[in-house]
């Protein structure tokens, strides 16, 4: 039986904060006194009636919503080898500013610090000091557990964060429905969104002219069938090193990056590629981050907001990534900077008419 203090909780969240509210009401409440205070595995919400009850309110809705971040950042599936304590502590860190951001209130002891905002788990992992992580308790503020059915395989993993997928969209359509879903939120959570571009039929096309990918005509691109086209899929793709320039000027908006995150969060899901590097430039380059499929859901924070120009991101990629096998250009094409062209691929993305000089454009 469910404590009342639990469901009461839980309701709090579903009216005030529908998109945590809405993800909660998928977890299955199980009490325990195994833990000291609770945790998920993105199938149960495991808590200490005897720690539940002794917290306020308010703690109550932010312990839900704190175990509700883990699973919306994936965290019982992207754990790997990493050592569980550390792992939870690194976790903790990465969601906890998010939530406080959001204005909840956690219990006392969980783990906050501005350092580590905007973060990605795995690189807060590998920053932690060995000595402080040991003497730091996640499990404060609720922690995180392996899925229940991880098996190890990568196609495992693939079907838990396909279903968890459709399951953060429609929350987090229910919330903007509701207008209650934060512009923080929306970044954070845009990375599993559907992209508008088909990039296994582009990058399948462009690869193919660079002799990077092998096709078949015994497994059709089910895609373009539903559009009355007839194309080979992609079999056995040599994606390796891709760089991704994101421009981050001031013309465009908030939609447009969140849009980004979601294509570049399709094309490691998909494509799997060996790495991307994803960067930023306006009218130069902020910021350059490597990602790989283990990277996801991506928590990326965008800086710029200046003025447009092409040219510094080509350069700094012919000095840094000069084999890169293409760049993909994100962007409204709103300059004339241009440069010379580059000795690699270029695919400009954008849902602007203005036309490029060199390189193929792709209209969303």
């Amino acid at each position: 039986m469910t404590n009342a203090l639990y469901t009461k909780a839980r309701a709090s969240l579903v009216l005030d904060q529908p998109f945590f509210g809405t993800l909660c009401l998928r977890l299955k409440p199980v009490e325990t006194e195994d833990m000291p205070t609770g945790a998920t595995d993105g199938v149960h919400l495991f808590y200490n009636p005897k720690w539940f009850e002794k917290q306020t309110p308010l703690e109550r809705v932010g312990f839900l919503a704190h175990e509700v971040m883990h699973v919306v950042l994936m965290h019982h599936t992207r754990r790997q080898e990493r050592e569980p304590e550390r792992w939870n502590v690194a976790a903790d860190y990465a969601i906890n500013n998010h939530l406080v951001k959001e204005g909840f209130i956690l219990p006392k002891g969980g783990l906050v610090d501005e350092q580590y905002d905007n973060m990605m788990s795995e690189h807060i992992y590998d920053q932690l000091p060995p000595q402080q992580y040991m003497l730091l308790d996640p499990g404060k503020c609720g922690g995180v557990l392996d899925h229940p059915d991880m098996d190890g395989t990568q196609g495992k993993v693939n079907n838990i964060e396909t279903q968890l997928t459709v399951a953060i969209n429609q929350a987090s359509e229910q919330a903007k429905a509701q207008g209650k879903l934060s512009g923080n939120l929306e970044t954070l959570v845009n990375g599993v969104t559907q992209p508008k571009v088909d990039w296994k039929a582009v990058l399948a096309r462009f690869l193919r002219a660079n002799n990077k990918a092998d096709f078949t005509w015994q497994k059709p691109n089910r895609r373009m069938i539903a559009n009355g086209l007839y194309l080979p899929s992609m079999y056995n793709p040599c994606l390796e090193e891709v760089c991704i320039v994101c421009d981050t000027s001031g013309s465009r908006t908030d939609k447009e990056l969140n849009q980004d995150l979601g294509e570049v969060s399709y094309i490691l899901r998909e494509l799997n590629p060996e790495r991307i590097h994803l960067i930023q430039c306006d009218w130069e380059v902020n910021k350059d981050e490597e990602y790989t499929r283990e990277s996801l859901p991506l928590e990326v924070t965008f800086e710029g907001r200046g003025g447009t120009a092409f040219e510094p991101a080509f350069t700094y990629i012919n000095k840094k990534y000069p084999h890169t096998a293409a760049v993909i250009y994100l962007t409204d094409l709103e300059s004339d900077e241009f440069g010379d062209e580059p000795h690699y691929p270029v695919l400009w993305v954008t849902n602007h008419l203005e036309e490029a000089p060199f390189g193929e454009i792709i209209k969303i």
